[in-house]
């Protein structure tokens, strides 16, 4: 068991068998508690990556069926209570 203080940046320096740039969870108990759990590198876990994608092309057809699915929305959506 280790007591600190966090830094400025709220960064907390682990104990020496942490190894660095440990993956970790941190579970909040209640206010005042948290729980940290090192995870253990699994070969079950595999990351990739994804694009972000900030504008999609023009689409006529697309755009067509859009314009239904909003039309089939609308239909259900009650009118505003004044």
């Amino acid at each position: 068991m280790k007591s600190a203080t966090l830094d400025s940046k709220r960064r907390l320096v682990m104990p020496e068998d942490c190894p660095p740039r440990a993956l970790v969870t941190i579970h909040s108990l209640d206010k005042d508690t948290w729980v940290v759990h090192r995870q253990s590198p699994s070969k079950k876990i595999k990351m990739i990556t994804v694009p972000i994608i900030t504008e999609l092309p023009d689409d006529p057809e697309w755009e067509k069926t859009e314009g239904k699915i909003g039309r089939h929305i609308a239909r259900r959506i009650p009118e505003p209570e004044e």
